[in-house]
């Protein structure tokens, strides 16, 4: 079995404030996809796009403000969730002692090791935006 790819990251910003960011669409499309093509609640269906990295179906699989979001998406562009090689992204927040949050970031599902390295290296990109976006 491929490994999952696990990544933690603390921000300064409170949970409440982390939680819109992952979970609202406008602020979402500020440092994850170019566009979030539906709105992130319980069994929602849509799409994230990229410029460069084409349209990957998605549905949220769990909703539970203000710390738990997962949602499965497809691999490969273009694709079913029906069909597709998906992976399943999971988000847990916690309040940090002293004020901020922790995030714990796992995905999971992989079947090809490939995919799992461009998406490790993908989180660490995005993860990188998503610091930048919370301290504007």
């Amino acid at each position: 079995m491929i490994d999952a790819i696990e990544k933690r990251m603390e921000f300064d910003a409170e949970p409440e404030r982390v939680w819109r960011a992952l979970t609202d669409g406008a602020e979402l499309a500020q440092w994850f996809p170019d566009v979030g093509a539906f709105d992130l609640a319980q069994g929602a269906e849509g799409a994230f796009t990229w410029a460069n990295h084409g349209s990957h179906a998605a549905r949220v699989e769990a909703f539970e403000p203000p710390n738990f979001l997962a949602w499965r998406w497809v691999r490969d562009p273009d694709k079913d969730l029906d069909t597709g090689v998906t992976t399943l992204v999971e988000f847990r927040l916690s309040a940090r002692d002293g004020g901020g949050t922790v995030l714990d970031l796992r995905e999971s599902g992989f079947v090809r090791e490939q995919d799992r390295q461009d998406n490790d290296d993908g989180w660490k990109s995005e993860l990188g935006e998503l610091t930048q976006y919370l301290q504007r």
